[in-house]
């Protein structure tokens, strides 16, 4: 069931269909012997860190599990919820200057693809997840961010004379450094394995002047990827945020209670998986089935 790993690990919630898909299709990245892989695989957990979960778009257990495990504090939690949004935003607000469509009623934008798109990738995971509450409020949202990135994309090019992408761009930068707040940087960044203090990773009193600016370019370096991660994540996860101010306002009572529960398991044992809903830091699943969760 696991890969070979330092790491103690359970699982809570077996994998879906889609995920094992993934394990089965793509083993040389989601499963590879004991963590290490060839180059291409190595060079790619550098980017993706956690390409199981950044290749699923419909895993819902997966992705609200680790939704909670990574926003934990309030900069996080805020900052995500803000530029996420805003990020979403943006990109229509880009889109708005291409032409994709012209028919009998009108001409259609390539701002309103983005929401479409959107709302048939939201729509499918809510229905999956049945969650029909969730799709009813995403539909209003996209609607209304559609609506706003009109006036936004006139502001951006006309007033203040700069592209849209540059919001994309500054939006997922700040998603990226709100994580700051977190204190930890998870598995595959710093140890293969296992979540690490920033603090002692960076200013641990052993650390020569040499050893310490070389962690301060890497931990940069990891800004720089977490920026880019965060911008496709931004897409995966925005209606996320949605999701978690319902929950916390009594929507789906049960099925908040299951992934808080979750998520206090994973924490508690020190090392919230990130590849499953579980525990187990950077241990790879392997491609074997049925992955039960004794």
């Amino acid at each position: 069931m696991f890969q070979p790993s330092p790491v103690v690990a359970e699982v809570y919630q077996p994998p879906s269909e889609e995920a094992r898909r993934l394990l089965r299709g793509a083993a040389w990245l989601t499963s590879p012997k004991a963590g290490t892989s060839g180059l291409p695989a190595r060079l790619a957990l550098q980017l993706l860190i956690a390409p199981m979960t950044q290749l699923t778009f419909f895993s819902f257990d997966l992705q609200a599990f680790l939704f909670m495990v990574f926003h934990r504090r309030r900069l996080a939690v805020l900052g995500h919820a803000l530029f996420m949004t805003t990020e979403n935003l943006f990109i229509m607000a880009w889109l708005r200057g291409t032409t994709i469509a012209t028919t009998s009623i009108g001409t259609w934008d390539g701002g309103l693809l983005h929401p479409l798109l959107l709302l048939t990738w939201y729509g499918r995971v809510a229905f999956v997840a049945r969650l029909r509450g969730w799709l009813a409020v995403t539909v209003p949202m996209l609607a209304l961010l559609y609506w706003a990135s009109g006036p936004l994309a006139v502001l951006c090019r006309q007033s203040w004379h700069v592209s849209p992408a540059w919001g994309v761009v500054a939006s997922a930068l700040f998603v990226a450094l709100s994580h700051g707040a977190e204190h930890l940087l998870p598995p595959r960044t710093i140890h293969p394995f296992r979540w690490t203090r920033l603090r002692d990773y960076v200013y641990a009193p052993e650390l020569g002047l040499g050893t310490r600016v070389l962690r301060l370019l890497h931990v940069a370096a990891i800004t720089v990827i977490g920026t880019a991660a965060e911008a496709w994540a931004s897409l995966r996860l925005m209606h996320y945020n949605w999701l978690m101010i319902m929950m916390r306002l009594g929507y789906a009572p049960q099925r908040y209670a299951e992934l808080q529960s979750w998520t206090e398991r994973a924490w508690a044992s020190g090392q919230p998986a990130l590849d499953f809903v579980g525990s187990g830091g950077g241990t790879f699943l392997t491609a074997q089935e049925p992955v039960s969760s004794e």
